[in-house]
């Protein structure tokens, strides 16, 4: 069952975020029709499918606390290698995505639910039958004055506030003789129309019989036809703010793990030290040109005796602390590291990264000698202290070596709690709802219900849903702060 869980996992987290994504934007960039209906309720069908795929990963398995969830990683990863082998190097490393996809995943899911109820909540469910037909047709759209207004409704108190109203217009009859009256619901931003103003009115030249529709820009009226969920103009807005925030995801997702790795050969240019896990600290990174060292920032010198403190620009996080031959390397990991250090510590291995990298962080793995590889990131100013300060010693690469991924966190679909389950469950049903073509003013608050009820859910459960942790946790080593 680890297998599956993990393999659930995955699938939720490419299928979920795949399906938030297309929901949101085939219900704001497609016009009214069969292309929009299917792909919209695919999404929801999908979408629903994710949600009974972690729930019944969660009953038949049982959901478990966050850090059992990262002992059943490190127990599947485990492949103790035969004996006299421990010392070598595997040739080859795992590729990483994984981590990157969950977080970069989580950080695009947030806004996109956030555009996709506010869009569900605010957009127009279906054009109706007078704009279809008009639609259909060879229509026209004239300014033509109001003549006569009925039931308004004012969305404040305000006279300036937007309004709905009943407006009447006189349509040309295609003959010549008594023009056509013909009245439509519209929505004003700012006030109410009076008689005699003139709005942009839809309508077939040839048979006026067939109604009118109008509002108060062209553009309204345009999406109105089109059935289009947003005016052309708020839906370009829309989309435009949903754009940044996905790219502000990408970058999240790469801040925090890195930029996804495939797999890598190790060749004879790599670094290799023997290292032993002591535990979890912070490190203090200074920028570049600090006056107080590239060093400044690990071992004894970092300490409450030493009197430093991280200068402006610098960045204080929690890493992996390893003990190796030229002092302590802090590592940075994609998961906790208070989670992880109670079952890391005192375990041996290999720490490797090819310097010829990219800058910044350098993408470094820890080799453990039971057989399991953590992909993680070493500051590049420790990098360049362990260059200057050690001779490259040579180092055995075993082709007949294979390890296994830690990925700390990719059993996450046992750890969900039962509130946020219900609370997707709820969303998913409040997103079906608002996708109906029936129009009203329960719209708005089915879709604040759809966008909190994750949260609502987990709040009022999180009491009862906590599970004891089966294995008790082991003292975490503070280690020599870094």
């Amino acid at each position: 069952m680890s297998a599956g869980a993990v393999r659930v996992g995955r699938g939720v987290t490419v299928v979920g975020v795949a399906g938030l994504v297309v929901l949101a934007g085939g219900w704001l960039l497609l016009d009214a029709g069969s292309l929009r209906t299917a792909v919209v309720w695919a999404a929801v069908a999908a979408l629903a499918g994710c949600v009974v795929a972690l729930t019944g990963t969660v009953l038949r398995a049982g959901r478990v606390t966050p850090a059992r969830g990262y002992e059943l990683a490190l127990d599947a990863a485990r492949a103790p290698a035969p004996p006299g082998t421990g010392t070598a190097l595997p040739a080859v490393l795992h590729g990483s995505r994984w981590p990157w996809a969950r977080i970069t995943a989580v950080a695009l899911a947030a806004p996109t639910a956030l555009v996709l109820f506010c869009t569900l909540g605010a957009g127009t469910p279906d054009r109706g039958a007078v704009p279809g037909r008009i639609a259909d047709a060879d229509y026209v759209i004239k300014e033509l004055p109001v003549v006569a207004v009925g039931g308004v409704e004012r969305a404040g108190s305000s006279s300036r506030a937007s309004s709905e109203a009943d407006y009447t217009v006189r349509l040309p009859a295609p003959h010549g003789g008594a023009a056509v009256p013909a009245t439509f619901r519209a929505e004003v931003h700012r006030g109410v129309r009076q008689v005699g103003d003139s709005l942009p009115v839809a309508y077939v030249p040839q048979r006026p019989d067939l109604g009118a529709v109008g509002a108060d820009t062209r553009s309204a009226v345009e999406a109105q036809l089109a059935g289009r969920t947003l005016p052309y103009g708020t839906a370009a807005v829309a989309g435009v703010l949903w754009g940044v925030a996905a790219l502000a995801a990408f970058c999240v997702g790469t801040a925090v793990t890195g930029p996804p790795r495939g797999g890598r050969r190790v060749g004879k240019d790599w670094t290799a030290l023997r290292a032993t896990v002591a535990g979890v600290a912070e490190h203090v990174e200074r920028p570049t040109g600090d006056d107080t060292g590239a060093d400044a920032g690990t071992g004894a010198d970092a300490g409450a005796g030493s009197g430093s403190r991280p200068g402006k620009g610098s960045a204080r996080y929690a890493c992996l602390m390893l003990h190796t031959d030229t002092g302590d390397v802090p590592l940075r990991l994609a998961a906790s590291h208070r989670r992880a250090a109670p079952l890391l510590t005192g375990t041996a291995g290999w720490l490797l990264w090819n310097p010829a990298g990219p800058r910044g962080k350098v993408p470094a793995d820890f080799v453990a000698d039971d057989g399991w590889q953590l992909p993680g990131r070493l500051p590049a100013a420790e990098a360049a202290r362990i260059a200057a300060a050690r001779t490259p010693a040579p180092f055995t690469v075993d082709t007949a070596r294979h390890t296994r991924l830690l990925e700390l966190g990719g059993h996450w679909a046992r750890t969900v709690p039962a509130g946020v389950l219900l609370g997707a469950a709820v969303s998913v049903v409040a997103a079906g709802a608002l996708l109906l073509p029936v129009d009203g003013g329960w719209r708005a608050w089915t879709a604040v219900a759809g966008a909190v009820a994750p949260l609502l859910c987990w709040m009022i459960t999180g009491l009862f849903g906590a599970p004891r942790a089966t294995t008790p946790a082991a003292p975490v080593e503070a280690g020599p702060a870094a």
